[in-house]
């Protein structure tokens, strides 16, 4: 088994959660430890783990078409690392305006935002690196670039 350590901007797409896929086949969510040639892979300082479709055993491939389809998401916990945003702005009932710009899901109680979602709707290149602030903290429009999502938050990258 080699675990992969993702980045905090690391998409999904070759990706299934190791909890759902182990309660739709069946087994024991450490079961991948014991497979020959598995790979997982974790976010930094995250303990939820995913496996690569690739890499999963043949008799367990037809379950991956009932896993939930992960392309463009990152972990909520890593989006909110790589953005600087904090985790409260997730949830729904705390009224955030960036919650409303996200399309967030949550699959076996692990909650995941559609990053390349976020960058396509912003109109931004994927090689950006982006942070959320408030717009008060930027500075002037030709040193900072930004993209004001709501009256006081706004979306710089560089």
């Amino acid at each position: 088994m080699q675990m992969q350590i993702l980045t905090h901007n690391h998409w999904l797409n070759n990706y299934v959660l190791n909890k759902e896929f182990s309660l739709k086949a069946g087994i024991s969510s450490n079961a991948y430890r014991y497979w020959k040639n598995v790979e997982a892979a974790k976010f930094d300082d995250a303990r939820v783990v995913f496996l690569r479709k690739e890499s999963i055993l043949p008799r367990y491939k037809a379950i991956l078409k009932e896993c939930t389809d992960l392309t463009g998401m990152v972990q909520s916990q890593a989006f909110c690392k790589y953005t600087g945003l904090a985790p409260s702005h997730l949830i729904e009932k705390n009224n955030s305006c960036i919650y409303k710009a996200l399309d967030i899901i949550d699959v076996c109680d692990v909650k995941f935002v559609n990053l390349k979602k976020f960058y396509d709707d912003l109109n931004l290149n994927y090689n950006y690196h982006i942070y959320i602030e408030k717009c008060k903290y930027f500075g002037p429009s030709p040193f900072e670039k930004k993209i004001q999502l709501s009256h006081g938050i706004c979306v710089g990258y560089y």
